[in-house]
């Protein structure tokens, strides 16, 4: 076993997580394996045991998506002082924006006065500014400025950065297995869930 980490700031590196080396995923046989090819290769033999491992490397993806450390590292690298949560909320807004609170609401599955807070922080902040809905005079929508959009884009940068030195030692056939397999996984998903 060995320890993957990751440098995000000059001074700086993180523990990623303790893995494993996999085999790339091209000398990986397709068929079904017996209990003892899944030891001995540390491939899952099993569809339980499969879908096993999967939710725990999703949990795992989830767990440093929202970690502190790697956030605070990104803002020092940035220089954008930014909550996880307002990073979130100002990554929506960017790419969907004009969009209603309610519309946000609903695709981040929060409340109203929820969503309508941390809008108001990010207004208060300068990165997002509210405007009038031509299509309902009485409502507002809501769409990342100047000063938002380029905060967005120094933290996107900085992900995208610690992604790709973690994926830079992948052979090729991995990372185009994984840049095809994983946008497959979220769609059939997001299709399993109604």
């Amino acid at each position: 076993m060995r320890i993957r980490s990751v440098t995000v700031a000059a001074d700086a590196t993180y523990d990623l997580r303790p893995v494993t080396k996999p085999a790339p995923l091209s000398s990986r046989s397709s068929r079904p394996h017996h209990d003892g090819q899944a030891k001995a290769t540390g491939v899952p033999a099993t569809l339980a045991e499969q879908v096993t491992a999967v939710e725990a490397a999703i949990t795992d993806v989830f767990r440093l998506a929202g970690s502190r450390r790697l956030h605070h590292a990104r803002q020092v690298r940035t220089g954008v002082k930014l909550t996880r949560t307002g990073w979130e909320f100002l990554r929506r807004v960017d790419d969907l924006g004009p969009i209603r609170v309610s519309h946000l609401a609903e695709l981040l599955d929060l409340s109203l006065p929820v969503t309508s807070r941390a809008l108001q922080r990010l207004e208060d902040d300068g990165l997002v500014v509210r405007q009038a809905d031509p299509s309902d005079g009485r409502a507002t929508r809501f769409v990342a400025t100047p000063q938002g959009h380029t905060a967005r884009a120094k933290i996107q940068a900085a992900m995208h950065d610690e992604l790709g030195a973690v994926l830079a030692s992948w052979s090729d056939d991995d990372r185009r297995s994984l840049a095809h397999m994983l946008p497959r996984l979220v769609a059939d998903m997001r299709a399993g869930s109604g």
